[in-house]
């Protein structure tokens, strides 16, 4: 007697269409992760800021310092936290400047490029000390929060704190 049904093939047939199906999703998503990250990659640090953090934006535009941030040139902002940022509102733009270019570095750099001992040079002449400790980031004693924004002229760090203004001695 000859079967209806070749049940193997018609398994076998079943399980390809349930991995096609299965590769067309993860290929959906990951196609929607590279144009999402795209789509960040073309805007200027800038504006991801505009975007993202209105009292961070509103700071830098009063320091004068989101023309740097538009540019061409590539920098790394270590954003202070929004509890400090918020202490700094009523600042003149004079001292928003001095504070906020002790948070910007020239250069694109993402946490993984931040070796342990090293050290770089803010807008505002001082140096900032990188530590690795337990897997954690810390720069110049404030640990970052968040990592690795990344926009087509740079990367934004979120700092749990601030970087302190250097101590100078008055001789």
């Amino acid at each position: 007697m000859k079967r209806l049904f070749d049940y193997p093939k018609i398994f076998l047939a079943l399980v390809l269409w349930l991995g096609l199906q299965a590769t067309k999703t993860e290929a959906q998503t990951f196609m929607a992760e590279v144009a999402a990250t795209t789509k960040v990659a073309r805007m200027s640090l800038g504006e991801g800021i505009a975007q993202k953090d209105q009292l961070l934006l509103d700071l830098i535009t009063k320091a004068g310092l989101m023309p740097v941030l538009s540019s061409s040139e590539e920098h790394t902002l270590f954003a202070p936290s929004m509890q400090v940022l918020q202490q700094h509102a009523a600042d003149t733009p004079e001292q928003l400047r001095a504070f906020l270019e002790q948070h910007i570095v020239k250069g694109h750099l993402t946490a993984d490029e931040l070796r342990d001992g090293h050290d770089l040079k803010a807008l505002s002449g001082n140096n900032l000390r990188i530590c690795r400790k337990k897997g954690a980031v810390i720069v110049s004693g404030v640990r970052l929060k968040e990592t690795d924004q990344l926009y087509a002229n740079g990367v934004w760090h979120r700092l749990n704190g601030a970087f302190q203004p250097a101590v100078t001695s008055q001789l």
